[in-house]
């Protein structure tokens, strides 16, 4: 998938004026963002009925509790892709890399397109419901740090959680947010507008740059 999604990003350099071409064109930085809709049926236990009034709605976009409409919400992210394109990063959405859900489901393609990564970036504004941002975080993070039945796994990569972080907006509450620093050991920062969201993306990338070339981090073939 690494090398897929590569030469995905490089077709789209060159074909278009969409993304602009990068300096570290092999490390891949995923941004992923809060949704209108989620496939829940292919993270629930077959005996479980996904039209359960009792679940939690995954596909619920409150506009009128939030500060951002669905639009907004991807031009922050298109925005701060391009900016760490800019630095040199090689950003890039699930819409750039383009696989169709037919082949690969939304939950699926989260999971992949971390693990190809040198860096994975949640990024949540203030929309309302937080709109299976649990769902997602969660499902990635088991997945990256391999956990059985709530520990971790004897092949676990050593200090996987250092390649995720979770930023958000001051007033975004959820649980999962707190999860994520206590079950998972992963980075959780705050940001107040979309120059301060790039600095901090653009630092925690630097930072496992580093660590990947002087530290305890692996280098991505």
């Amino acid at each position: 998938m690494r090398q897929r999604v590569i030469d995905r990003l490089e077709r789209n350099v060159n074909d278009s004026d969409a993304l602009a071409p990068v300096r570290r064109e092999r490390f891949l930085v995923y941004l992923m963002g809060p949704y209108r809709t989620f496939d829940v049926e292919s993270l629930l236990p077959d005996d479980v009925d996904p039209d359960s009034e009792s679940l939690p709605s995954f596909a619920t976009w409150d506009e009128s509790t939030g500060e951002y409409a669905e639009d907004d919400v991807l031009r922050l992210l298109e925005e701060t892709r391009d900016c760490l394109r800019n630095r040199g990063f090689n950003a890039f959405l699930a819409i750039d890399v383009g696989i169709d859900l037919e082949e690969m489901d939304a939950a699926t393609q989260s999971i992949e397109f971390a693990n190809a990564s040198n860096a994975t970036v949640f990024i949540a504004p203030a929309v309302g419901d937080n709109l299976g941002v649990g769902i997602e975080i969660g499902s990635v993070l088991e997945d990256l740090l391999g956990r059985i039945d709530g520990e971790p796994a004897a092949a676990t990569p050593p200090a996987a959680a250092d390649r995720f972080l979770v930023t958000t907006e001051p007033n975004v509450r959820s649980a999962m947010l707190g999860a994520v620093q206590r079950r998972w050991d992963g980075s959780v920062r705050t940001f107040e507008d979309a120059d301060e969201l790039c600095r901090s993306c653009a630092q925690f990338c630097t930072h496992i740059q580093n660590r990947e070339l002087y530290g305890d981090l692996s280098r991505l073939e």
